[in-house]
């Protein structure tokens, strides 16, 4: 038996163990020098040190006895001394091990250690146990001193600063790699959406998008197909995270791939071919809310359908209004489902707006959301350059100090087109009547009217300007002035036709307008020709003018 080391040495030990504790970054490395200068302190057969296993808390032990080690030895969670210490974070000096109850055979049963005395300390930081270390056989006696206690657990106290700096260390590799990880999965994620500002001829794109976190379900996208259409809208997965990511992107990745098919296919039945095959993409109980809209620039039309999200907002020129198209389910969920769409001139509005429910939804500071009242006091803002700059930024500030609580998106479609003169003035002479028409012809276009209603609009005004021609103004008269003015509804168009010559009333409109006979003069059956056109014609008196109203109504 040996003598004990003296203080000076063991204090020696200690000093130089604490000097490699704070540059050892390899954790086996570490425990394996623990262990070894452990046992020099304690002068002592074996040392060992048992740290808890994950959420199991059971004990794993590591030890100067290599075949333990080589055999991964653990003690439950709650047995034996190493885990009535871990439990109760009290230090235990036993001078005859293997007579104590609490004592855990299987691990000594596994190497030919005889275990006598054994001293075992918690590694404790605060309040909080990293794990235990034991001593076994002291080689000075037959038990471990008070001293010898003291020592372990300074040797101890040095161990749980080194164990924790590693723990800190480890922790901040995993979150630097976490965040290198959804750093790239942000980069992926962005690959599936086009640019946010776009240019396409005359209409001008611009998207606002703000994902809760790295990643999210929110997306938008916008095509240009080969005959010059747009297809354009935002989307919303259900659920967030990595899961809707994916989600996202075989969204996206549908609607890019079949995107050419609104060259001839309506978009409500876009959007049905599009649901069939999510469906069958998707797992039960996912779905993807879209908000779509199909561009036509030629025709100047503009189709939408909504599955899901909140209704498109048009500015009129005055004011914003929420444009009232059929509601839909959103995709992905049956199969069977149809969908239907809302047509609208493009003329409509100078903007629309698409967004996701994430604008709505998100809360202040004081638990109100942006859809109570914030929401409609930003809508006063009128439409044009800078509007979507605006809503974000009053977005931002409503939500200051708060976390977002979903995704959001904003597309705001602007129409850059000339629009064509309302009005045009000219002198009633046969000659002058093709610069009506082609007045007509270009108002028309730009408004998004179809061929055949134009032809019909074109031929009853042509038939009230040849009239005002021929019979307003005296065949002498050189002063023959006349106005004509067209103005688009919601659900007609309506043209103001002025001159100064001499008019009729509507109750002579009427008795014109009968079943045309041999008996009637010139000029009845034009007249007959523009009551069947329009449906509604007014004939009065203004001040010193004549004025024809036409109203037609627009399917």
């Amino acid at each position: 038996m040996s003598n004990p080391q003296p203080i000076s040495s063991r204090q020696g030990v200690l000093l130089e163990v604490a000097r490699r504790l704070s540059s050892t970054q390899n954790p086996v490395e570490l425990v394996d020098h623990i262990l070894q200068r452990s046992r020099e302190v304690m002068d002592c057969e074996v040392c060992s040190i048992l740290l808890p296993d994950g959420p199991s808390e059971d004990l794993l032990i590591r030890s100067t006895l290599d075949p333990i080690n080589a055999m991964d030895v653990r003690v439950p969670k709650g047995l034996g001394i190493a885990g009535d210490v871990y439990a109760t974070r009290k230090a235990v000096n036993i001078a005859d091990a293997l007579s104590d109850p609490r004592h855990f055979r299987p691990a000594s049963d596994k190497s030919d250690l005889v275990t006598r005395a054994m001293v075992t300390i918690p590694i404790l930081e605060g309040d909080r146990c990293l794990g235990v270390m034991q001593a076994i056989n002291p080689n000075h006696g037959a038990a471990f001193t008070t001293q010898d206690v003291e020592i372990f657990e300074t040797f101890g106290s040095l161990i749980a600063v080194t164990l924790m700096r590693l723990e800190s260390q480890k922790k901040a590799i995993l979150e630097a790699e976490t965040r290198q990880q959804l750093s790239l999965a942000t980069e992926i994620q962005n690959s599936f959406l086009p640019a946010a500002d776009v240019r396409l001829g005359d209409v001008l794109v611009e998207t606002f998008y703000q994902p809760a976190s790295e990643v999210g379900g929110d997306f938008y996208f916008w095509h240009q197909i080969d005959d010059g259409k747009i297809l354009l809208g935002v989307g919303d997965v259900c659920g967030k995270g990595l899961p809707a990511a994916l989600d996202m992107a075989r969204g996206t990745t549908l609607i890019a791939s079949t995107a050419h098919l609104c060259v001839s296919m309506p978009l409500a039945e876009w959007m049905t071919t599009l649901n069939k095959r999510l469906c069958g993409v998707m797992k039960a109980g996912r779905f993807i809310a879209i908000n779509a809209m199909l561009v036509c620039p030629k025709t100047r039309r503009v189709w939408l359908c909504c599955a899901g999200l909140p209704a498109a907002q048009v500015f009129e020129g005055a004011a914003w209004k929420e444009v009232a198209a059929p509601g839909n389910a959103p995709l992905g969920i049956s199969c069977f489902a149809r969908y239907h769409e809302l047509a609208l001139p493009l003329s409509t509005g100078r903007q629309w707006m698409l967004y996701t429910d994430g604008i709505l939804e998100v809360q202040n500071s004081a638990g109100e959301y942006f859809e109570d009242k914030a929401f409609t006091s930003v809508m006063q803002h009128t439409g044009g350059d800078g509007f979507l700059t605006h809503l974000v930024s009053r977005w931002r500030t409503f939500a200051h100090g708060a976390a977002y609580q979903d995704d959001a998106t904003v597309l705001v479609v602007t129409d850059h087109s000339a629009p064509p003169p309302e009005s045009i003035a000219l002198t009633c002479h046969p000659d002058t009547l093709r610069l009506v028409r082609q007045f007509i012809e270009s108002w028309a276009a730009y408004h998004g009217l179809a061929d055949d209603l134009t032809g019909l609009i074109v031929l009853g005004c042509d038939e009230v300007m040849s009239n005002i021609c021929k019979y307003a103004y005296c065949s002498t008269s050189t002063d023959r002035p006349a106005t004509c003015r067209m103005q688009s509804g919601p659900d007609s168009v309506r043209i103001l036709i002025e001159h100064f010559g001499s008019g009729i009333t509507n109750e002579d409109f009427q008795k014109l307008v009968a079943p045309p006979t041999v008996g009637h003069r010139i000029g009845g059956l034009g007249l007959h020709v523009i009551s069947e056109i329009f449906d509604r014609v007014d004939f009065r008196r203004e001040a010193d003018r004549s004025v024809i109203e036409l109203v037609k109504a627009v399917q």
